[in-house]
């Protein structure tokens, strides 16, 4: 346990970044909106199978990613299924099929650390499995769900299809079927070898946005045929990856208000899409007639920070007491190490909870943006890594030069 807390604070004293795993060990202030969130989604409307997408909205270190992680770690919690994706220069979002393949490669059962359709898969047979009265029987109850895949009206139906061939070469022990269909569920439907081992028509090159968002809502509903809560995949505008030429982001525009249309009417999907975005991409969708109607608040006081949880837009606005907030979240990573390590450090805890408070003050005065979250992080991280490595607590206050006397 010390070790991987070592190693969170660590990253995080080099980059300011959240860490894969564990944020809910440290977050401050996002309680809340968490809780609701899995209450109205995760809770009530996953269980009638709704879909629904969000837009988590803030400047840059404002503690976007933080809040998509810590989301996802509730949302495994509650046995559903993630995925993150960085929507990075290197992700085209106007591409469908790239950006499914993404979601598939990182899609995550709960109770997993593995990540991809094979984990997805193979998680499914476990699960149903397990759902037995007795182990002579589990073989049997697994045979006759993949039975049924074959009727299920799920968006894409080669999907079903290649699910069923996916898990009967997984019982049976064919591997280079089961390799081929989890390609083929993973996004690889251009390849030709592929399709043809699975008996299922190879995909164009214009049919792939198509194909992309039809394979996306069927993996939603396959997630949720096998048992579990549902999906949540958050996608992370990590360097503004949305952030293009006018023409191509009016292309993105629409795409974005075609997949809000597609999520509104899945039936039996029960996923929550939530993009991280900034405040400059959000005022481009303000000014999309059409998504904007979808997007905005119902009116004055009625958006998400007011108590409407079923809000679209999700600010992450700043703290009423910046100095207070920065502390706490300072002090929460004290209290972290200090929970996994306190024995070994000869320096108490209230001295190095001074130390944090006054680097507080001097964050929240140097910069009073809502992006002091990530300076304090790393400011406060760096001084928990010393402390671990050398036993003291090292000043890493600024020291201001007096200015030489006039000659």
């Amino acid at each position: 346990m010390a070790a991987s807390v070592l190693a969170i604070l660590e990253r995080m004293a080099e980059t300011g970044t959240a860490p894969d795993e564990g944020v809910s060990m440290f977050s401050v202030g996002h309680d809340d909106a968490l809780r609701r969130i899995a209450d109205v989604y995760l809770t009530r409307r996953f269980s009638r199978g709704v879909c629904s997408e969000k837009y988590v909205v803030g400047p840059f270190g404002s503690g976007k990613t933080h809040f998509l992680r810590q989301l996802q770690e509730t949302a495994r919690g509650m046995e559903c299924c993630t995925a993150e994706i960085a929507l990075t220069k290197d992700v085209d979002f106007t591409d469908g099929l790239a950006v499914y393949s993404e979601i598939a490669r990182e899609i995550r059962p709960p109770g997993s650390h593995g990540r991809g359709v094979r984990v997805l898969l193979e998680a499914i047979a476990n699960r149903i499995r397990s759902q037995a009265p007795a182990e002579p029987l589990a073989d049997k109850l697994l045979a006759g769900w993949t039975n049924g895949l074959s009727h299920q009206d799920l968006k894409l139906e080669a999907f079903g299809r290649v699910a069923r061939k996916a898990m009967e070469a997984y019982m049976t022990g064919n591997e280079t079927r089961f390799e081929n269909a989890c390609r083929w569920l993973s996004g690889e439907v251009t390849d030709k070898q592929v399709a043809l081992d699975l008996n299922v028509t190879q995909v164009n090159r214009a049919g792939q946005n198509a194909h992309a968002r039809q394979a996306l809502l069927s993996l939603f509903q396959l997630i949720r045929h096998a048992g579990f809560a549902g999906t949540v995949v958050c996608m992370d505008e990590a360097e503004q990856g949305l952030s293009v030429e006018k023409k191509k982001l009016d292309r993105i525009l629409s795409q974005l208000q075609s997949a809000i249309n597609a999520m509104a009417d899945l039936q039996r999907g029960s996923a929550l899409v939530v993009y991280a975005i900034t405040p400059d991409l959000r005022d481009e969708m303000m000014r999309f007639p059409a998504l904007q109607q979808r997007v905005a608040d119902p009116g004055p006081g009625q958006g998400f920070q007011d108590g409407n949880t079923r809000a679209s837009l999700i600010p992450l606005i700043r703290a009423s007491d910046p100095v207070a907030d920065l502390q706490a979240i300072g002090q929460r990573l004290v209290d972290l190490l200090y929970s996994v390590d306190g024995s070994h450090h000869a320096v108490p805890p209230e001295t190095v909870s001074e130390r944090v408070a006054a680097i507080a003050r001097s964050v929240a005065t140097d910069d009073p943006t809502s992006s002091n979250r990530r300076t304090m992080v790393k400011r406060t991280c760096a001084l928990l890594v010393h402390l671990y490595d050398t036993g003291e607590v090292q000043d890493v206050l600024p020291v201001v030069e007096a200015d030489d006397d006039e000659v």
